[in-house]
C-alpha cells in the first residue's frame, strides 16, 4: 500500500458484478480501496462505489485497473408504466451496462483520527497535505 500521503482521491462508480475483480487487482498493484455497497441508478441495480485515495503519479494506473476491469455488457430491462393502481409492463429492452463512473479530487488535508495513523506508519506524518 502507498506510503506518502495522498494527493488524489478517486471515487469510482461500478456495477457490483465488476467490483470484486477491481478491489483484488487495486490491491495486487499496491493500491488500497475501500468499497462502499449502493443502489439507484438508470436501472435501480445494486452499484459499488469504490475509493482510493493515491498519489498524483499512482492515480494513471488507478484508472488503468478501472479501465481494464469494468467492462460493458447489455442486460435486458423491463420497464414499468405506473398508472397509479398497478405497475404494468412493457415490452424487455436491451440496454448497455457496466463500464464506470469516475471522479479524480484533489486532497487538500488529511487527518488520521484515533490510533489509526500508528497503524499505517509514517503515512501522512509530514510534508503538505499531510495530518497534523
Amino acid at each position: 500500500m502507498d506510503r506518502t500521503s495522498p494527493t488524489k482521491l478517486i471515487i469510482a462508480i461500478v456495477q457490483i458484478d465488476d467490483v470484486q475483480d477491481l478491489t483484488q487487482r487495486l490491491v495486487e498493484r499496491g493500491l488500497g480501496a475501500t468499497r462502499i455497497d449502493a443502489a439507484g441508478g438508470f436501472l435501480r441495480k445494486e452499484n459499488a462505489v469504490v475509493l482510493i485515495a493515491t498519489t498524483d503519479d499512482r492515480t494513471s494506473t488507478a484508472m488503468s485497473v478501472i479501465r481494464e476491469t469494468c467492462r460493458t455488457r447489455n442486460a435486458t430491462w423491463f420497464p414499468t408504466i405506473d398508472d397509479g393502481t398497478i405497475g404494468l409492463y412493457t415490452e424487455p429492452i436491451e440496454v448497455e451496462v457496466g463500464g464506470a463512473v469516475v471522479f479524480v479530487l484533489p486532497i487538500e488535508r488529511v487527518e488520521y483520527l484515533g490510533g489509526v495513523l500508528g497503524a499505517v506508519g509514517s503515512l501522512g506524518r509530514s510534508g503538505a497535505g499531510g495530518a497534523e
